[in-house]
C-alpha cells in the first residue's frame, strides 16, 4: 500500500473523503473533536473509531485477549464499506499499528494513510528490535505506569495506564491546558493485548 503525504493529500482533499480517524493507545474516538469538526465543515464525511476498550466502547480493557480483538471496530468497518468504496486513514501513536493491520487486509479500500506521531511497523511488535522501535522509552520519568491484573495476581496484566501525575508532561507537554483537562478525564487503561501488537494477515471475518 502506497503511503502518500504533502501536496498529494492536499490533492485528493479538492473533493469530498471519507477520513477515519483511529486514536493510540488510553485514548478514544474523542481526542479527534477538533480535527473531526475541521473536516466536517470542508465538507468531508469522518469516522472516528473506538478501538476495544477506549472511553466510548462498551468492553472492558481487561477482557480484550488479543490485538485483532482489540482492533476489531476499525477492521469491522472496514469490511462495511460498500464496494469502490476508498478511505483515508489517519493513525496516531499507537493507532499506527491499527492503520498498518488495515492496510494488510483491506489495501483495495484504502486511498491513503497517513501516520501521526506513530508507530510504523509492517508486522507489529516480532522482534527485540521492533519493540525498541516501537516503544517510547520513558525510563528517565521512572515508573509511569499502573497495572492491573484482571486474572489475578499470579497472571500477567491485562491492562495498563499511564499514571495520572505524569499524562500533562509526557502526552499533553504542548498542548492547551483544557484539552490536557480533558484528557485527565477520559484516558483509560489500555489492554496489554495492544503492547504485543503481533499483525496477523489472515482474511478478516465478513
Amino acid at each position: 500500500m502506497h503511503m502518500n503525504a504533502g501536496d498529494d493529500f492536499s490533492e485528493s482533499c479538492r473533493s469530498t473523503e471519507h477520513f477515519v480517524l483511529v486514536h493510540g493507545a488510553g485514548h478514544g474516538a474523542w481526542c479527534w473533536f477538533k480535527l473531526l469538526r475541521l473536516l466536517q465543515d470542508s465538507g468531508h464525511r469522518v469516522s472516528a473509531v473506538d478501538l476495544a476498550g477506549a472511553a466510548g466502547s462498551l468492553v472492558d480493557p481487561n477482557h480484550v485477549r488479543s490485538f485483532d480483538d482489540y482492533n476489531a471496530p476499525l477492521l469491522d468497518l472496514m469490511a462495511s464499506l460498500p464496494a469502490g468504496d476508498k478511505v483515508i486513514l489517519i493513525g496516531h501513536s499507537a493507532g499506527g499499528l491499527s492503520v498498518v493491520h488495515a492496510m494488510h487486509l483491506f489495501g483495495d479500500r484504502i486511498k491513503q494513510a497517513i501516520f501521526i506521531a506513530a508507530t510504523m511497523l509492517q508486522f507489529g511488535y516480532q522482534t527485540e528490535q521492533d519493540i525498541k522501535d516501537g516503544v517510547p522509552d520513558l525510563s528517565e520519568y521512572g515508573d509511569v505506569y499502573d497495572l492491573t491484573f484482571g486474572l489475578g495476581a499470579d497472571r500477567p496484566p491485562t491492562a495498563v495506564a499511564l499514571r495520572k501525575e505524569f499524562q500533562r508532561i509526557i502526552l499533553y507537554q504542548q498542548s492547551p491546558q483544557e484539552d490536557s483537562a480533558l484528557a485527565s478525564i477520559l484516558l483509560r487503561p489500555w489492554p496489554t493485548a495492544l503492547s504485543p501488537g503481533q499483525i496477523h494477515r489472515r482474511r478478516w471475518r465478513s
